[in-house]
């Protein structure tokens, strides 16, 4: 179920390009500097206030972010998922929070955060006090950073699914094309491996034979007659190109 929006009266874009379109369109016609901004609607405004600050993403946890939140009892998360809608908490939990393996349990903490706002504005609907009031005017702009949670969290969650699938059809291509081969994808890969590293070799003979022969005297053996005479010939072929030269 969509949430209702909390403008109505304002233009309304499908898109982040319509939006920047119309933005660009009024600023260089009335001169106004407007932005756009997804709305909880799931549609996009224009407004003249500027951006707020970027959201963390999930690049900005650790993995032992990630898994400490993880691990934490329902109360604690719930505490640092109030904090983020309300741009406060430490970049790594934040940024844990928008991390796959939190995604569902982020979602559904912001949906409880909502339902109980929610119920509490019923509770307070009757209330004509100015304390009560007051409560309401700055309950409706934390509503509001709530719902922009639950939307960024969806979105989240779809980008996490595709890119599951993505992988999956990856894996399952990969395995067709190593049965059609009569291997297994790890030995694909592995022969593929021994291909580059012989191209890398055949193409740097001479950097690699020497390489090869700092290795043996570190070791502190010698090296193969073999290699012993392709370094003495590398050695003959780049004196008589130098003669020529």
């Amino acid at each position: 179920m969509k949430t209702p929006c909390p403008h109505p009266t304002k233009s309304r874009y499908a898109t982040l390009e319509a939006a920047n379109k119309a933005a660009h369109r009024v600023t260089h016609q009335a001169g106004l500097p407007l932005r756009p901004y997804e709305c909880p609607c799931s549609w996009w405004h224009l407004t003249k206030t500027p951006a707020p600050a970027a959201l963390p993403t999930a690049s900005d946890a650790t993995l032992a972010d990630i898994q400490r939140l993880a691990s934490l009892p329902d109360i604690d998360f719930r505490n640092i998922v109030a904090a983020d809608a309300r741009g406060e908490g430490k970049p790594g939990d934040r940024g844990a929070l928008r991390a796959k393996q939190n995604l569902t349990r982020w979602k559904r903490c912001l949906g409880q955060l909502h339902k109980d706002l929610n119920d509490q504005f019923q509770e307070n609907r009757g209330n004509p006090s100015l304390l009560a009031e007051d409560w309401r005017k700055r309950a409706i702009g934390y509503r509001e950073t709530l719902a922009l949670r639950i939307s960024e969290s969806r979105r989240l969650k779809a980008e996490a699914h595709a890119e599951m699938v993505r992988n999956q059809e990856y894996k399952k291509h990969d395995a067709e094309v190593a049965a059609a081969a009569g291997a297994t994808v790890q030995e694909l890969r592995a022969h593929a491996g021994e291909v580059a590293i012989e191209r890398l070799i055949n193409a740097h003979q001479p950097e690699f034979r020497r390489y090869l022969a700092d290795a043996y005297a570190e070791l502190g053996i010698s090296l193969p007659a073999r290699i012993r005479r392709r370094i003495a010939e590398s050695a003959t072929e780049v004196l008589t190109e130098g003669q020529a030269s």
